[in-house]
Parts: C-alpha cells; sequence; structure tokens
C-alpha cells in the first residue's frame, strides 16, 4: 500500500478557479475551450486520488454542457471527460515524462483524444451538433498549461 497523501490543496484551488472559468467564459467558447481543456487534461489527471480527478473532470463536463446553448445536457462531455482524465492519468502514472516538451506532445494527442471522444459521446447521446474551433484553441494553448502541469506534478508518483 502507498502511503497517505495530503490534499493538493494548490491543484485544488486552481481547479476551482477553471471550473468558475468556464461557467463565466460561456459566451466566448474560443476563450472557454482551452480553460476547459487545462481542468481535464492538466489539472485533472494530477490529483493523488484518481476519484478525485473524475469528480473534477466530470464537473468541468457538466459545466461546460451547461454553459453552451448549442450542446444538450445530455451528458456526453462528463463522461469523454472522465475517461481522458483516468487514461491521461493512467499514462502518467506507468511512462512518466521526460520532459516538458514529451508532456506537451502526450497532451497534444489527448486533446485530439478527448475531442474525437466528446463529439461522438454527444452525437450519440443528443445528436449532430456544431464542432465549433474551440479544440484549436486548446491545442495552441498545450505549451502554457502543460508547463504549468509539468511544474506542478513533478515528479509523476507511482501508485
Amino acid at each position: 500500500m502507498s502511503p497517505v497523501r495530503e490534499p493538493n490543496l494548490r491543484l485544488g484551488f486552481a481547479s476551482a478557479v477553471a471550473l468558475v472559468l468556464v461557467h463565466l467564459l460561456a459566451p466566448w467558447p474560443l476563450l472557454q475551450a482551452p480553460v476547459h481543456g487545462a481542468l481535464v487534461l492538466g489539472f485533472a489527471p494530477g490529483f493523488h486520488s484518481r476519484l478525485a480527478g473524475v469528480l473534477w473532470a466530470s464537473a468541468g463536463g457538466w459545466v461546460l454542457e451547461s454553459g453552451l446553448r448549442m450542446m444538450p445536457q445530455a451528458g456526453g462531455m462528463a463522461l469523454a471527460n472522465m475517461t481522458v482524465a483516468l487514461a491521461l492519468s493512467w499514462s502518467l502514472e506507468h511512462w512518466p515524462p521526460a520532459s516538458v516538451r514529451t508532456l506537451w506532445v502526450r497532451l497534444a494527442a489527448f486533446a485530439v483524444l478527448h475531442v474525437l471522444l466528446a463529439h461522438a459521446l454527444v452525437r450519440m447521446a443528443a445528436g449532430p451538433h456544431v464542432w465549433g474551433w474551440g479544440w484549436l484553441a486548446v491545442l495552441a494553448t498545450v505549451p502554457l498549461w502543460g508547463t504549468l502541469a509539468f511544474r506542478w506534478h513533478r515528479p509523476f508518483p507511482r501508485r
């Protein structure tokens, strides 16, 4: 068994701020998408408890769905967030990144996976919908929030 660690308050505070920003930036989806991506891909996989990370990721999905009028509140985004956060957490545990650039590449790959999975699940839950350009904003800002995630999560612990 692994020893019990104290909660990462800095990461919890950043996740709470990102969740509030996702709600406040609802009128501007192009600005909302990178904050949502940072919450799901940058902050949620860093929690010591996978359950805490999944809960933050699902909360981000529900807040995003409730803020966007073009996407119904059916839960497809929350399920995509939980799945990608768990997969990224497992990836970081078993293959810790050696440098910040390798983490950027991994985060960009998981961002593309997240976009495809989210649109597939939302399409299954609610039918056809608008894709938008938010995914490009997420990919463009990976170096920004990816560096922050690398500094906060380093060294990546083995569970």
